[in-house]
């Protein structure tokens, strides 16, 4: 069969209004024959407001991915996902697939698989915005977060920075805090997945993104297993 999205179709209720990096850098990973099947939420200043508003659209966004056919459902946007409490998250999934017939996760969820497969035990987060709204990285599941190390760039620009500059910003973060084990990248709306795999070689730590973990949790949960090389650890070897 040749038909767009032959392999997998797969959802992705996507947080900022305007969509640019994500469907760009999917597409840059995924084997023939995966669709993205995309539906922005409402996000641009990344506030309390547009998280709560962008929860019930993306609650819109699966019922109608669900009817559309598509394979699996991925809610993106972690503190979207983790708004109702860290607590209720999987139950919500659950809850949701089983309203829906059809296989759900979330970016949160992704991102927690992906670090369970590399091993992480300690990791420093690298971001290149500062902290916004209530969610803290340092809630994030039950490894041991070492500390953040975050630029100042403005959240609704930072699908324009450097491609490369993630590589700068990972020395900076294992600098700053070299006992990390795992380099994570949050949210996937920033060019940095071409700093995954020169990382890895250069630092010898692991390097997760948060668009190459909702992706390679998205292949694995639809079935596709390949080996794709080029972006680091997770889609190489899991």
């Amino acid at each position: 069969m040749s038909s767009y999205g032959h392999r997998a179709r797969i959802g992705y209720t996507c947080p900022p209004l305007l969509a640019e990096v994500f469907p760009y850098d999917f597409y840059r990973m995924v084997p023939e024959g995966v669709m993205l099947v995309l539906s922005t939420l409402s996000i641009s200043e990344r506030n309390k407001e547009e998280v709560d508003r962008s929860y019930d659209i993306s609650m819109a966004a699966a019922r109608a991915m669900a009817k559309a056919g598509v394979d699996l459902i991925v809610l993106g946007g972690v503190p979207i996902n983790l708004s109702r409490g860290y607590e209720n998250a999987d139950r919500m999934l659950d809850d949701l697939s089983s309203e829906l017939g059809v296989k759900v996760t979330s970016s949160a969820a992704a991102q927690d698989k992906a670090l369970k497969a590399l091993g992480t035990k300690k990791m420093v987060i690298a971001r290149p915005y500062p902290a916004q709204g209530g969610y803290q990285f340092e809630e994030y599941g039950d490894r041991k977060v070492l500390g953040t190390y975050a630029l100042d760039a403005p959240f609704g620009m930072i699908s324009r920075l450097d491609r490369h500059g993630g590589v700068d910003l990972g020395r900076r973060a294992t600098q700053a805090y070299p006992d990390a084990d795992t380099i994570m990248f949050p949210s996937p709306h920033w060019p940095v997945i071409d700093a995954i795999d020169p990382l890895e070689r250069e630092l010898g730590v692991s390097v997760m993104s948060a668009l190459q973990a909702i992706v390679w949790d998205a292949l694995r949960m639809t079935g596709v297993n390949d080996r794709i090389d080029g972006f680091g650890r997770l889609l190489r070897e899991f």
